[in-house]
C-alpha cells in the first residue's frame, strides 16, 4: 500500500494560514482512517429522521476522503488540518476533485492486489456449491 497515491489539482485551493494549497496527495483509506472519520462528525440528536440520516452519512463519507490526504502542497503528517477543520474552508468543488483522487487510488489499490497469491478466499464455483 506504500506506494499508492493519487494526486488532486484543487481549483480553489485550500487556505491554511496565510497560504492557499492546490495540490493533496491522497493514500488509500485504513480502517483507523475510518474510525478517524466518525470520530470527526458530530451523530444527529434524531437519526430516525432520514434526512438526518443521509447527512450524517455523507458527512462521514466526506471526512473519511479528508482523511485519505497525505499532503496537502508541503504540510504532510501533523502539519495537516484534521478532517473538521478541513471541511470548513474547502470549497464543495475542491471536494468534488478529492472524492474522485479517493476513488482513483482505490482503484489503484485493487489493480495492485488482482496478480498477487490468494489464501482463504472461496472461488465463486465452491462457495456455490456450499450455499445449495
Amino acid at each position: 500500500m506504500g506506494a499508492i497515491r493519487e494526486v488532486a489539482h484543487l481549483e480553489t485551493g485550500v487556505p491554511i494560514g496565510p497560504a492557499v494549497y492546490f495540490e493533496a496527495v491522497l493514500r488509500p483509506a485504513t480502517l483507523a482512517d475510518t474510525y478517524r472519520a466518525t470520530e470527526a462528525v458530530p451523530v444527529p440528536d434524531d437519526l430516525t429522521h432520514q434526512g438526518a440520516r443521509i447527512a450524517y452519512q455523507v458527512q462521514v463519507d466526506d471526512a473519511l476522503v479528508l482523511c485519505q490526504i497525505e499532503a496537502l502542497g508541503p504540510l504532510e503528517g501533523a502539519e495537516l488540518p484534521g478532517p473538521a477543520e478541513l471541511a470548513q474552508v474547502l470549497d464543495p468543488d475542491d471536494m468534488a476533485l478529492l472524492r474522485a483522487a479517493a476513488a482513483a487510488v482505490k482503484k489503484k489499490l485493487q489493480l495492485s492486489r488482482r496478480n498477487l497469491p490468494t489464501f482463504g478466499v472461496p472461488s465463486a464455483s465452491s462457495f456455490a456449491a456450499d450455499s445449495a
